[in-house]
């Protein structure tokens, strides 16, 4: 039987784990942290269970596609959310003045009901946002059927010449060429409206005004598919991939850090770990090293790497590295963000299960994240999950769960404990509640504040590269690796960051592996 070893633990580690094992190999995981999911983490304090990372279910039939692959339907109790969600027209941090024209906007599920909202902001627009979602559909799909579920490898190209892509090819300069935020000009001026066909670029990890027309396809995903939720909150998906991979005979190994990649010549032949779970078998640990701690080797005949790939990188010997250094420094790692778990001892009927807070100037916010002068921003765009609107599992009864993000610089130096955080983190609750009408701070039972450092300490980055242009599709940290026998996955590697697009890249990578 064939081995494999797969270094981390989140969607993308263990999507690989479980579709290797489905297709016949011994596989080992092996998660730095104390238990798998990755960034989708899970905190429970006082009664809340907080989701810590992703909180959007996108891309159901990606999801669906995966367990499908291991012999079983999606496991998930799915609810749509209609309103997808709501729109607040002013910033946190902002002064509106006698408050008007900021009253709420909900945006609903589906193409007809959409362009209703859209004709009573903008009589006129409706045909013109027509063509605008009929192209977001188009794309998605193309990229869905073709460029999604690829290495980008010679042999892939060859699928890029079937007929219904080369009908398209008049269309690729504008989408690859024109940025989303020129596309949205052209089709909307009601900023509103512009914000909601722009803001899926900034969880992409960047601005509308740097990223590619061809991401418009995120409209599809959240107004025409429409937003569902998880019952029972984002963990599900990490505790349903688990169970599926351990059922198929995936070992997984959490607290096992890998301090080095093994070669033999040009192949990667297993890798070392420093192991501080007590399961570890006695026969895998160095001689009088039993316990926490424990340096243990793991042979196999292939290695998935699918955790912070800057950092693998540095443990292969130079010649076998598939980037350099410099070439690391140079990429783009988009947008950091300071998070807040918030447990409420109230309703807030105000809210809905997503909500999106626009500052009136996106471009100054934009600036104070990504210029050259980046600071916190003020006043500054947010975005707040209250999953207890849709789910009485997460919070206690007649109180509210409260997850918050508020985009920021990508700085790793701002983490948990910093009094520029704490405060900030203070001022951003105070503009929520009277946001709201509401006087959070007198309300708050749990309160936990995290920087762009407690994501990612290396860079500060929130979600992984961003998916601008020159990091998008074959221009992305390519999946097969110089060295043999190793392969890439996760948010680092095509197709990009998110969670459909990790698990993407889980098949991709068991592909790869299949054919290499």
């Amino acid at each position: 039987m064939r081995s494999l070893t797969v270094v981390g633990g989140g969607i993308a580690g263990l999507g690989t784990a479980a579709l290797a094992a489905a297709r016949g190999w011994k596989v080992t995981l092996l998660e730095s942290r104390s238990e798998v999911g990755g960034r989708a983490g899970l905190h429970t304090e006082a009664g809340f269970a907080f989701d810590t990372g992703p909180s959007w279910y996108l891309m159901p039939e990606v999801f669906d596609r995966f367990f499908s692959l291991l012999g079983q339907d999606n496991p998930l109790n799915l609810h749509d959310l209609d309103p997808g969600f709501r729109v607040w027209p002013a910033g946190l941090l902002e002064d509106i003045g006698n408050g008007s024209g900021t009253s709420a906007v909900d945006v609903p599920r589906g193409t007809e009901p959409f362009l209703r909202l859209v004709s009573q902001r903008e009589p006129g627009a409706a045909q013109r946002v027509r063509r605008y979602v009929e192209s977001a559909s188009d794309t998605y799909r193309l990229a869905l059927e073709h460029f999604l579920y690829t290495n980008f490898t010679t042999r892939d190209y060859t699928r890029f010449a079937r007929p219904d892509v080369l009908a398209r090819l008049p269309r690729l300069p504008r989408l690859f060429g024109q940025s989303m935020q020129r596309r949205i000009e052209q089709t909307v001026t009601d900023p509103v409206l512009q914000k909601i066909l722009g803001y899926p670029a900034v969880f992409l990890g960047t601005q509308p005004k740097t990223a590619p027309s061809m991401y418009h396809l995120m409209t599809n995903l959240d107004v025409v598919d429409g937003v569902r939720y998880p019952m029972g909150g984002m963990r599900t998906i990490i505790t349903a991939m688990a169970q599926a991979a351990v059922r198929l005979g995936v070992d997984i190994r959490t607290d096992c850090t890998v301090t080095a990649v093994r070669t033999q010549g040009r192949r990667v032949v297993g890798v070392t770990a420093r192991c501080g779970s007590a399961d570890v078998p006695a026969d895998e640990v160095e001689a009088g090293s039993r316990g926490a701690g424990s340096v243990v080797d793991f042979d196999s005949d292939a290695v998935v790497a699918a955790c912070d790939l800057e950092a693998f990188e540095a443990l292969l010997p130079m010649r076998l590295r598939t980037r350099s250094q410099q070439w690391w420094a140079r990429r783009d790692y988009g947008i950091g963000a300071v998070t807040l778990l918030l447990g409420v001892d109230r309703k807030l009927p105000k809210l809905h299960h997503h909500n999106l807070f626009f500052t009136s100037d996106w471009d100054s916010n934009f600036t104070q994240i990504f210029g050259a002068d980046k600071r916190l921003p003020q006043p500054a765009s947010a975005y707040v999950c209250a999953p207890s609107r849709t789910d009485a599992f997460v919070a206690p009864a007649d109180s509210e769960n409260l997850f918050v993000l508020v985009p920021a610089p990508a700085d790793p130096q701002l983490r948990t404990g910093s009094q520029l955080l704490e405060q900030y983190a203070d001022r951003i609750i105070d503009s929520l509640g009277a946001s709201i009408g509401v006087d959070l701070a007198a309300h708050l039972r749990v309160r936990r504040a995290f920087g762009p450092g407690d994501i990612d300490p290396r860079r500060g980055s929130a979600l992984g590269p961003a998916n601008v242009l020159s990091q998008s599709a074959m221009f992305r940290f390519p999946q097969k690796a110089r060295a043999r026998g190793l392969v890439h996955a996760g948010a680092y590697t095509a197709p990009g960051v998110g969670l459909p697009m990790c698990l993407i890249s889980a098949e991709n990578a068991v592909d790869l592996l299949e054919r290499t």
